[in-house]
């Protein structure tokens, strides 16, 4: 079975792309291929749903709701690359279960392809 390694580095403000892009995330899943999503960069807000959700338009709700929806794929842990304390920080009141990895050569090589949105 082929493994395959999603970063998604856009944040909650992509919009439509980054719907597209965490959709595709989850055909990908549905259909038996043993995905890992590591989220990078922009990507780090989408751990944490803002308090009033209630008042963010459409698009945004969508994809906090994709992202813990995370869980029903087994696409947990969601691997996390941090480049300093502040993306730390983001991570502190999360919720959803992830795992802070550094990438590197040895990473990539568990992966049959390497899929960069």
């Amino acid at each position: 079975m082929k493994r395959i390694l999603i970063i998604i580095s856009q944040g909650p403000l992509a919009g439509q792309n980054l719907l597209e892009t965490i959709s595709a995330t989850l055909v990908m899943a549905t259909f038996g291929l043993t995905i890992k999503v590591c989220f990078r960069h922009e990507a780090l807000y989408l751990m944490n749903a803002p308090s009033s959700i209630q008042q963010l338009p459409n698009y945004f709700k969508s994809a906090y709701a994709m992202v813990e929806s995370f869980e029903f794929y087994d696409l947990f842990p969601i691997l996390v690359e941090t480049n300093s304390s502040s993306d730390l920080k983001l991570l502190e009141t999360s919720t959803l279960a992830h795992q802070i990895i550094k990438i590197d050569q040895a990473l990539l090589n568990q992966f049959d392809q390497i899929l960069y949105w």
